[in-house]
């Protein structure tokens, strides 16, 4: 999949992620939800980020 403004997704992944952690802080009794949901996000932000980085590879 190519993204052609990746750095602002990796920017709301992060955000998301963030933003979903800290509602722990409300609703403590989900913290473990919030963090798999957040971990998930991270984790899209890692396949964009390195799935960015093969694609500059190619263009070398």
């Amino acid at each position: 999949m190519q993204i052609s403004n990746s750095e602002r997704w990796l920017e709301l992944c992060q955000k998301q992620a963030q933003l979903i952690e800290n509602l722990s802080k409300t609703f403590p009794e989900r913290r473990e939800q919030h963090q798999s949901l957040s971990g998930r996000w991270r984790q899209v932000a890692e396949h964009l980020s390195h799935e960015e980085f093969e694609q500059m590879a190619k263009i070398k």
